[in-house]
């Protein structure tokens, strides 16, 4: 096991040391931007800290490796309501091999998901060099990314995982599209801690009309510490090949309402949008859970572009 452990974070620092050489020097050199934003409101309102917490479908984008924990079927979707206009959503359904193919539940296969994101602009108008005459027609811009991704826990505590992604864009009459790979490690000290890490978006450039762009790789690290089980704080860093070191910090409180029911209350603070002025990088949110479905909400302050409002559901069963 040790070996296996050796190879997988020798595996992580030959595909992703790269990422690490990165900085600002290539600030803006990246396409398929919307691969950056991370979905779901809990991830959101907690400050995008989301890499060492598992047994979440969410996981199939921040960490697969978190994945291996999700003991039966795991379904969420979220709407967010980007600025200027844009919509973003994201769906995911993960569930236990053993499950899927009818073998004994006490049998660890590991756990499989699929995931979309889908980031659309809707209908702009189509306009010449200068405004004289008015819109000439209309043109629409949308990017997608599909995920298929499985995760295996090996000894209790160390678990891997990792997805394939096929990413689409289109831009009026072009389109281009990519294909990436993500891998994860999930690591738990002790019932109280836990470590996570891996690799985002590598893969190969989408070209877009004359021009092709790499995909923001991304190395990422991150560590949970829940001293209860109504209490939960995160923090995660993230080294992109396109700006400086992000941080994202979180932290989530779970009252019980009734025998069935609950509430949970979430803040963070996420460097990703700490540029924007006012309340920038503040995250803030709230959930709702009755039994095996909750339901959350996240509000994301982008300063003077507005603020963002992000809303999930999640079932299990």
């Amino acid at each position: 096991m040790k070996r296996l452990l050796l190879l997988s974070l020798a595996l992580l620092l030959l595909t992703g040391g790269r990422a690490w050489s990165y900085g600002s020097s290539d600030k803006g050199t990246s396409g398929a931007a919307f691969l950056k934003i991370g979905p779901g409101a809990r991830p959101a309102a907690m400050g995008e800290a989301y890499a060492a917490v598992e047994g979440d479908a969410q996981a199939v984008y921040y960490n697969p490796a978190g994945l291996a924990a999700v003991p039966g079927w795991d379904l969420t979707g979220m709407h967010n309501q980007y600025f200027q206009g844009l919509s973003y959503e994201f769906a995911a359904a993960a569930a236990p091999v053993s499950r899927l193919i009818g073998a004994e539940p006490q049998r660890d296969l590991g756990v499989a998901a699929l995931g979309v994101t889908s980031l659309s602009a809707g209908e702009m108008d189509r306009r010449g060099l200068t405004d004289a005459g008015g819109p000439t027609g209309t043109f629409g811009a949308t990017d997608m990314a599909f995920s298929a991704a499985y995760a295996r826990r090996f000894d209790g505590k160390l678990s891997l995982g990792g997805a394939l992604k096929f990413i689409h864009q289109s831009l009026d009459d072009k389109s281009a599209s990519a294909v990436a790979v993500d891998l994860g490690a999930h690591y738990r000290l002790d019932p109280r801690w836990s470590l996570g890490g891996g690799l985002r978006h590598a893969g190969s450039s989408p070209k877009l009309g004359s021009v092709a762009d790499p995909l923001p790789m991304t190395v990422f690290l991150g560590g949970a510490f829940q001293p209860r089980e109504d209490l939960l704080f995160a923090l995660d860093l993230g080294f992109p090949r396109d700006r400086d070191v992000l941080y994202g910090v979180g932290a989530e409180y779970v009252r019980k309402l009734t025998e069935s029911a609950r509430g949970a209350f979430r803040m963070g603070y996420s460097a990703r949008s700490a540029d924007a002025e006012g309340l920038g990088g503040l995250t803030m949110g709230m959930g709702l859970g009755y039994k095996s479905f909750d339901f959350d909400f996240a509000w994301v302050p982008m300063g003077d572009l507005g603020s963002t409002f992000r809303y999930s559901f999640r079932l299990r069963y």
